[in-house]
């Protein structure tokens, strides 16, 4: 790989061509950069089939050509005019570049314009004639995705960026073979360079009447047909091999293939960092200055950043940009160093060398002559079979000490319609992978979640993974992941479904990303612990999993920190050990901003909420990060309550009680012991049960701190015995005859409006519903004169939103959907009381 990757490309001709660079004078650019010869994209070229992995390669002015990385052929060439989009803006990042919070459908892009079919979907090279007419990829149902032809010693290597030209480099047995095209409205040179070796045969085409005419300029490639298709057979040869096929007229002589790579974003841009953009006790967070305003008029939408240095990180964007970030203490410069790369959402460093997964694999950013900038784009791997599913997102990725890659693929299927909440056929989709370290083998984690972030122990290599709310998912949680796992997405329960260590109210977190192992942050007290972001509140949560591993039980604290941000991935800094925090959103958070990067910092100060929670079979333990003051400790400063999921194929769970009811038990709560050390509270409840959710509301503080309510929630399972010196109390005499009930909620609250515009922000009703009539970002239909409006449904008659109709969508919002829309809430029967519900209502009611 290192020798093709240095090798000089030759001087061959092709013809020259001025591409029109110029950007619109408002807004963002158009979404395929045209300084950028490649574009990676998923593609529907109609006859020439479902290309997965799709780049698309300018090849002139107005000229394209699909190849397809995974059968290694050119499916398509086609022309689209120099103003438009070569492919339709269909897949997610496309749609939503010019209007944020547009949602995409589930069509893939097609071409501009018909174009004419190159090969039909058969492997695009062989050593024997009868390889290029079968297809050897495993079949995945009907989905496209099937991965490459690897297994039968033919792996696509990756692709250079050789001036205003794209070359693809791809291997069949031992040789290397690359690739180039240059075409005019008269027709289409196909450039192959084929390095020493045997004999290889290429796919023309079908052989048919009126099929393009193709000719070979060169005596050792003869053109054949075999099985109904045309073929070109280059001849064996000890020499690298240079020869070129015709389609349709003569071209004329052009200029020379560049042989060096010219820069093509010098310009760096400065952002400032603002400090204490938000703050509270024991944190503030500063916000990184994105450059909104650059010379390519790109937006700008982190998904995720690596550090490669104190001093220096890179950050990926939705759209496919990579920019490097070189820092300083209240500023920050950005410069472009990749672009073209198909919706990816994690980036990592191997060795310093960045690298990116995307939908077309795992690929390695390579600058070849020390500029900083992306010369060769190398597929360390794409042993993943990739869906076609709009859905299917490459959502995670990390690499560890030994240098194997481990990533996560959204599990969420789609049809030529709509979403089908079914188990996907692709095995890779909803999987967490390892591949390892040379990029040649792949293994199967865990499979079958819906929408798999995860992160990995760097210390005993445990793996965490969060899942969100939604159909087959109860609630959001926190998952351990060993080998063999399954959590039962799309009805998927043989060998049974892996229980999450603890549960995650939907109220706390509607969408859940990328957990983070708090390894040598800054934050000492949440050492060992789990980061968990939510994207869909920005707020940020403490994971603890019980003793074990797998846990089945654990605890998530609230840290009061609302990051304003739809947080995606979190990274500490290797220097200062602060941590940073990106996110982008398209729809369906109630985060208040659209994108972003932050710095979370330690004051120094005590932190208000527990930094550690845990389970014994006397009740439960919270240890703070500073002395509690003593009398903020009692037992009517406690409040308890439980209550159950329900799994099924619907959208998450109403609470359920013991008794199957909708609701939530209280549960009696005993003494509150204060540790030794002054930092720890011991809370009794006698009779303790396995349960899955299990809340506990308090109002114990640190000394000179508010007694303000702040709740813990639990799973509990069989938790063991308590070690009362370990935990640093004094043996204590438990007394369960002084349990009782504390808090229970006054009956007396009276709906209002107010209350029901508080509730609506709370459990995120306004992220999924809007206020103010819009429908773009919001996956359900808006408030805004809701109340009393005629409703039409994808079955049944129409009927009049009225008191009882949005009651019993609230409730059981699967019972009827209105048209245009999907079923993508779950119930609040059992959350919220019937004064809570009838508040709702009139608030919607008020948003005339």
């Amino acid at each position: 790989m290192a020798m093709l990757m240095r090798m000089k490309l030759q001087r061959i001709t092709l013809i020259s061509a001025t591409f029109a660079l110029a950007c619109p004078g408002f807004g963002a650019s158009p979404f395929f950069d045209p300084r950028v010869p490649v574009h990676g994209t998923s593609v529907d070229t109609g006859s020439a089939g479902i290309v997965a992995r799709g780049l698309l390669l300018r090849a002139g002015a107005g000229e394209w050509v699909v190849f397809d990385q995974d059968l290694l052929r050119p499916a398509l060439w086609f022309h689209a005019a120099e103003d438009k989009p070569p492919v339709s803006l269909d897949l997610m990042a496309q749609a939503s570049w010019e209007k944020p919070t547009q949602k995409a459908g589930v069509k893939l892009p097609v071409p501009a314009e018909k174009g004419v079919e190159l090969t039909p979907p058969l492997p695009g090279v062989a050593r024997a004639t009868a390889d290029l007419l079968k297809d050897p990829r495993p079949v995945f149902g009907k989905d496209a995705g099937r991965g490459g032809l690897e297994a039968s010693g033919r792996r696509f290597l990756g692709y250079h960026l050789a001036g205003e030209q794209g070359v693809l480099s791809y291997r069949c047995g031992a040789v290397t073979v690359r690739e180039w095209y240059e075409a005019g409205r008269g027709g289409m040179r196909r450039h192959l360079v084929a390095g020493p070796g045997g004999e290889l045969v290429f796919l023309i085409g079908e052989e048919a009447p009126g099929a393009l005419p193709v000719s070979s300029d060169h005596p050792g490639l003869k053109l054949e047909s075999a099985g109904g298709k045309r073929i070109a057979r280059l001849a064996a040869s000890k020499q690298e091999r240079r020869v070129s096929l015709n389609y349709g007229g003569a071209l004329p002589k052009g200029a020379a293939l560049s042989s060096v790579y010219p820069p093509r974003w010098k310009q760096g841009i400065d952002t400032r960092i603002t400090p204490s953009a938000k703050k509270g006790a024991g944190w503030e967070l500063d916000r990184i200055g994105l450059p909104v305003s650059n010379p390519w008029q790109r937006r700008v939408r982190p998904a995720d950043l690596v550090f490669l240095s104190p001093e220096r990180a890179a950050v990926v964007t939705f759209e496919g940009d990579v920019w490097r970030l070189d820092l300083a203490k209240d500023r920050c410069r950005w410069t472009r160093i990749a672009a073209g790369l198909c919706e990816p959402m994690s980036i990592e460093q191997v060795g310093g060398v960045i690298q990116v997964f995307t939908r077309h694999g795992i690929v390695r950013l390579r600058d070849l002559n020390g500029d900083g900038e992306t010369d060769f784009y190398e597929n360390h791997s794409s042993l993943i079979a990739h869906t076609v599913s709009t859905r299917g997102y490459p959502l995670d990725m990390e690499v560890d000490e030994a240098g194997r890659t481990w990533c996560s693929i959204g599990g969420i299927a789609t049809d030529e319609r709509s979403i089908n909440n079914q188990a996907p056929a692709n095995p890779h989709s909803g999987a967490i992978l390892m591949i390892s370290a040379d990029g040649t083998k792949l293994e199967v984690i865990g499979s079958h979640a819906r929408e798999p972030f995860f992160a990995r122990d760097p210390v005993d290599g445990r793996i965490a993974m969060s899942d969100q709310q939604g159909n087959w998912v109860t609630s959001s949680g926190s998952f351990p992941v060993t080998p063999g796992s399954g959590f039962g997405y799309g009805g998927k329960e043989e060998g049974g479904v892996t229980p999450p260590g603890v549960w995650i109210p939907h109220d706390q977190d509607t969408s859940s990303s990328s957990p983070l192992w708090l390894r040598g942050s800054a934050i000492k007290a949440w050492e060992g612990g789990l980061l968990h972001l939510s994207y869909g509140t920005g707020r940020l949560f403490l994971v603890r999993h019980g003793e074990g591993w797998p846990s089945k039980e654990g605890a998530v604290i609230p840290l009061g920190i609302d990051t304003g941000l739809p947080v995606l991935h979190a990274r500490v800094h290797p220097g200062d050990g602060s941590i940073w925090l990106a996110g982008f959103r398209i729809y369906d958070s109630g985060a208040t901003d659209l994108e972003g990067i932050a710095r979370l910092r330690p004051t120094g100060d005590p932190w208000v909420a527990p930094v550690d929670a845990r389970v014994v079979e006397e009740g439960f333990v919270l240890r703070f990060d500073g002395p509690l003051d003593p009398a903020s400790v009692k037992p009517d400063a406690v409040q308890a309550r439980e209550w159950q999921y329900r799994r099924s194929s619907g959208y998450g769970s109403p609470r359920l009680k013991r008794d199957g009811q909708q609701g939530a038990d209280p549960v009696a709560t005993g003494s509150t012991l204060l540790s030794k050390d002054g930092r720890s509270v011991f809370i009794h409840v006698p009779g303790l049960k396995a349960t899955m959710q299990l809340e506990i509301s308090h109002r114990f503080h640190v000394q000179g701190g508010k007694a303000e309510p702040r709740s813990v929630f639990f799973t509990v399972d069989a938790p063991a015995t308590a070690e009362w010196e370990k935990l640093g109390f004094e043996t204590p005499v438990l007394d369960a005859s002084i349990a009782a009930v504390h808090g229970a909620t006054p009956a007396g609250v009276k709906p209002s409006v107010a209350l029901g515009k508080e509730l609506s922000t709370r459990y995120g009703c306004i992220a999924c519903h809007s206020i103010d009539g819009a429908k773009e970002g919001h996956s359900g239909p808006t408030w805004k004169g809701l109340h009393g409006s005629q409703r039409r449904f994808t079955k049944g008659a129409p009927r009049v939103a009225d008191d009882a109709y949005l009651l019993e969508s609230i409730l059981e919002p699967g019972k009827t959907i209105v048209e245009g829309y999907a079923l993508g809430m779950g119930s609040y029967a059992g959350v919220l009381s019937d004064n809570e519900l009838k508040s709702i209502v009139l608030y919607i009611g008020t948003l005339k």
